[in-house]
């Protein structure tokens, strides 16, 4: 890794890789697949998911999930949202190429907390389709309808440090491809 004059980090493990043309991107980390694939291939595997909420059982128990009975119905309902949202995702990149709304731009929200104040480079998330939603995904927006996907995973907290699995990765990864974009296109 190297600095630029910021203090920010190059990582030469980054490299982006085109989803939806120049405005849907992915990062992918080393020689592994990119974290759209990595999602979408996670949350529509059946195995997966019911294993992560076999793990996590105590979360579905909570007030705000109580219209979840059960490990069945909320894999049902990830699975289902997974498939939904790859399929959102296709359906507004051909709306943002026909000058539509919906939009990507009309779907990526804000990410609050430590990036409340940026302004480039901008943390984003996006919500599963269900309500409420158990999917996020996260990206990066670098303009106008343009992302680039950092990861997602699950929520079950209120917040991404109170959900088990994105309280270890998340923040840190949208970090790291922060910093990258930053020293790579900034100076």
């Amino acid at each position: 890794m190297k600095t630029n004059s910021g203090g920010n980090y190059y990582d030469q493990d980054i490299k982006l890789v085109s989803i939806y043309g120049n405005n849907l991107l992915s990062v992918k980390f080393g020689n592994g697949k990119n974290q759209y694939d990595k999602f979408f291939d996670r949350y529509n595997d059946v195995t997966q998911v019911r294993a992560f909420f076999k793990q996590n059982e105590a979360y579905l128990n909570r007030d705000f999930w109580r219209n979840i009975p059960n490990i069945e119905s909320a894999t049902r309902q990830v699975i289902k949202e997974a498939q939904n949202l790859e399929l959102l995702l296709d359906e507004l990149y051909h709306n943002t190429l026909k000058n539509l709304t919906p939009d990507l731009d009309s779907h990526f929200k804000w990410l609050n907390g430590e990036f409340k104040n940026t302004y480039e480079y901008i943390p984003v998330k996006s919500y599963g389709t269900d309500r409420p939603s158990l999917l996020r995904l996260y990206a990066i927006k670098l303009k106008d309808n343009m992302y680039v996907i950092t990861g997602g995973g699950i929520k079950l907290g209120d917040t991404i440090q109170n959900s088990p699995k994105l309280k270890g990765t998340a923040l840190q990864e949208i970090r790291r491809v922060r910093d990258h974009l930053i020293c790579s296109y900034s100076d």
